[in-house]
């Protein structure tokens, strides 16, 4: 079956503005574009460079931010693809695909949001609570330590966890531990209000935060960090094992995260499969 580019997402051109650190190992990329995208928090765009420098394969990135016609996103370089990244400067061009997939959920009335956010994870949860935030609704984010937190974009509603203690400003608060567990600090277990959980970042802290929601009876979404070769559906690189009891034998189905995803409700993902590699592939 032929996937078919979703109706809201265009292809453009990009101009770099900026590319500077946002800490020690995270990177904004800010690009103008030839028009000017709506997208909702926790949709993300394939970007490539132009000219004999382009990837085989675009690269998909959580969108952080738009503003009229500026694009922005956070990176942080693991290979040579972030690496060429990292190396543009202002004026130079790329090509953007976007917005693509499916975001997170929009606010309602009766949830207060969580959101947690790991790393590069950042984008999609940041991008919600600066778009919907209401006054219940915090963010928590984690960090390898304070050198790598993107202090300058996290203000009043955000709370800050690190593995390392090192490098966190004297002016700045970090509690040392997992982001998962920090959460469960601020929140008292006594505190009977739903909420919703909204998380991106590695697999062990999406997993930790569903687990989360799950003891305390909140509903959770996670968006998921995969591999994407077109970001529409097309190449089906980017399955991730998903729960189905009605319409299939083997109680779970790959689904493709570009598409059904990048967003999930935590309860439809097989977690006893999703991050291994040895489990059998169904077709």
């Amino acid at each position: 079956m032929n996937a078919i580019l979703p109706d809201a997402a265009m292809r453009c051109s990009g101009r770099v503005l900026t590319n500077n650190p946002v800490s020690s190992g995270l990177i904004r990329l800010d690009l103008e574009l030839d028009a000017a995208p709506g997208f909702e928090p926790g949709q993300f765009a394939m970007i490539n460079l132009k000219g004999t420098g382009a990837f085989v394969f675009s690269r998909p990135f959580s969108i952080l931010a738009v503003k009229e016609q500026v694009l922005s996103l956070l990176y942080r370089v693991v290979g040579g693809g972030t690496s060429a990244m990292q190396q543009l400067r202002p004026d130079d061009q790329m090509t953007v695909l976007g917005p693509l997939g499916r975001p997170f959920a929009a606010p309602t009335d009766e949830l207060p949001v969580v959101l947690i956010g790991g790393g590069v994870g950042l984008p999609p949860v940041w991008a919600w609570l600066k778009q919907n935030g209401r006054a219940d609704d915090l963010g928590f984010f984690g960090a390898r330590d304070g050198a790598d937190v993107p202090w300058d974009l996290l203000d009043e509603k955000w709370r800050v966890s690190v593995d390392n203690h090192q490098y966190v400003p004297a002016d700045r608060i970090a509690w040392q531990g997992l982001v998962p567990d920090l959460v469960a600090r601020e929140i008292s277990a006594d505190d009977n209000q739903p909420r919703l959980v909204m998380a991106c970042g590695p697999i062990p802290l999406l997993k930790a935060a569903a687990d989360l929601a799950r003891d305390r009876g909140w509903q959770c979404q996670v968006s998921l960090e995969e591999h994407m070769g077109c970001g529409y559906g097309a190449c089906k690189g980017c399955v991730v094992p998903v729960i189905d009891l009605n319409n299939t034998a083997a109680g779970w189905r790959n689904a493709t995260c570009c598409q059904e995803g990048p967003v999930f409700w935590a309860e439809t993902i097989d977690w006893s499969r999703y991050g291994r590699h040895d489990f059998d592939v169904i077709d």
